[in-house]
């Protein structure tokens, strides 16, 4: 079982070069459409679900802070209970900010061949096709940042690189092809239990999301520790509340709750 996660600036590439990398290695995909089965599991509206994807809560009106931070830990939960079962390639999914460092999954970034300069808008002024890319990069680092505290384009965040603008997809696909032949990309127990780790937190966080706020999950061999923050007179209260929720979860084996003092909230409630 390994994993190739792209992301990339441009979605008509991005689909050509997963598609038939996938078809080279035999792999699974898992790509947007996706959205309309993880709609259907947890009753959300599809729509409603794509867009809480790419645009901030500061734009989406209709849906409160609360609700987009569930929407998107829906996505998660599954996308990593389905990376968890076979050989795969995705992507649209946003995965590249949700899966950490594990030794089976390989990270790939495709910059440049911007749709705009290859899509019949070649007599568009150079100029304002650079401004329009500019001011799609900033709103998704805008998205990036306020849903994982990442900014997408850091080339830190991925294991490769690839530039459109100086390799063609086909030769892409034979780079990623060969790529994930490597041995070290193979999957072993240690790097398994890692990602099973990643999508046991995103379980937990999912149903405490439901009526929690402010809340942080880890977890490592089975071991699920919660961070939170409240005013000190609802510490108990969160606490008994975080531990019954959580105890839906299979999986946990041992679950630890950390709570921190709310001092904004705190240093409010003092002025009234």
């Amino acid at each position: 079982m390994s994993v190739l996660i792209l992301s990339s600036e441009n979605e008509e590439l991005e689909n050509q070069i997963a598609q038939k990398t996938a078809e080279r290695l035999g792999y699974t995909t898992l790509d947007q459409q996706f959205y309309n089965e993880i709609a259907k599991k947890y009753t959300l509206d599809s729509k409603k679900l794509m867009d809480a994807m790419i645009i901030t809560p500061s734009f989406l009106k209709r849906m409160p802070s609360k609700q987009w931070y569930y929407y998107l830990s829906c996505v998660e939960v599954e996308v990593l209970a389905r990376l968890l079962e076979d050989n795969c390639v995705c992507w649209g999914l946003a995965a590249h900010l949700y899966v950490a460092v594990i030794s089976h999954v390989l990270k790939v970034r495709l910059i440049g061949g911007h749709s705009l300069m290859s899509s019949g808008q070649g007599n568009m002024d150079e100029g304002k096709i650079k401004k329009i890319i500019a001011e799609q990069e900033r709103s998704r680092e805008n998205w990036s940042m306020t849903a994982y505290n990442r900014k997408e384009a850091d080339p830190g965040l991925y294991d490769m690189v690839i530039n459109l603008d100086q390799v063609q997809p086909d030769e892409a696909v034979d780079t990623l092809s060969t790529t994930m032949g490597y041995p070290r990309l193979k999957a072993m127990t240690y790097s398994k239990n890692n990602l099973a780790d990643r999508a046991l937190a995103a379980r937990v966080k999912n149903v405490l999301l439901k009526s929690l706020t402010d809340i942080q999950v880890d977890a490592q061999n089975g071991t699920v520790v919660v961070t939170t923050a409240s005013v000190k007179r609802e510490k108990s209260k969160k606490i008994d509340t975080i531990k019954k929720i959580a105890a839906q979860v299979e999986g946990i084996g041992y679950l630890e709750v950390h709570w921190n003092k709310d001092m904004l909230t705190e240093a409010a409630m003092s002025y009234r």
